[in-house]
Parts: C-alpha cells; sequence; structure tokens
C-alpha cells in the first residue's frame, strides 16, 4: 500500500477509512468524533494524556501497558490513570500492579482478589477495627 497522505493537518469526514495502515504517524492533539474502531489494533502506541469519554470497549484487551522497560528490565512509573463513571463488571485484572491504587464509591457486589470476595474482606477489616 502506497502512502496517499502528505504531511500536515488533514480532516476526514464522513470518509470510510476501513482497513486503513497508520504506521509512525505522529497524530498528537487529534480529534477523533464519532469514529468506529471496532477491531482495530494499535501497537506501540503513546495515549498518555489521552482522554476517552463515551466509549464502547466491550470486549477490548489491554495487555502490557505502560512505559517500555529499560534495558536492564526495570520499568519506570507510569503516571497515575483515572476510571471514572465506567461499566467494568466481569472484566479481569491480571498481572496488573496496583500498587497505590484506590477504589472509591464503586459497586464491588462480586468483586473477587485472588478468589477471596472483596465485600468479605472489608467486612472481616471493619469487625476487626472494632
Amino acid at each position: 500500500m502506497e502512502p496517499t497522505i502528505k504531511c500536515g493537518r488533514q480532516l476526514a469526514e464522513h470518509a470510510d477509512l476501513t482497513g486503513s495502515r497508520f504506521q509512525d504517524v505522529n497524530l498528537e492533539h487529534a480529534a477523533f468524533d464519532d469514529v468506529n474502531l471496532q477491531r482495530a489494533t494499535f501497537h506501540n502506541i503513546n495515549f498518555a494524556g489521552a482522554a476517552f469519554s463515551a466509549a464502547n470497549l466491550g470486549g477490548a484487551s489491554f495487555k502490557h501497558i505502560g512505559p517500555m522497560p529499560r534495558p536492564d528490565g526495570t520499568q519506570q512509573r507510569q503516571q497515575a490513570v483515572t476510571f471514572e463513571e465506567m461499566m467494568l463488571c466481569d472484566s479481569v485484572f491480571r498481572n496488573v500492579d496496583l500498587s497505590g491504587a484506590r477504589i472509591e464509591n464503586c459497586n464491588t457486589d462480586g468483586m473477587t482478589i485472588d478468589g477471596v470476595r472483596v465485600s468479605d474482606l472489608v467486612a472481616a477489616y471493619r469487625a476487626q477495627r472494632r
């Protein structure tokens, strides 16, 4: 496929770009409104400071999220990510660094951590503090 977009600001409006490929492209400060990215793939993407709203993420998969490991294998700590007013029911978090994470005002019915119900953990904690 030959490149068809030249450098500079572009406007794609009411366009069908199905099957397009973007490689080594700078889209900093780009805006995407009413865009269908179903089954799109993103590799080696910098989403730092990006904002997503009114997004359907059903069936999406997030893997290897965070700064790239250094040559010695260590990884720089990433800026905090905020999840607000989301529906993540039945989602799985596996091998995720949640150190310092806070869960506030959330429905945790049926939520487990390593097979233990969070409601049981909170109840045991509160009973012990009495």
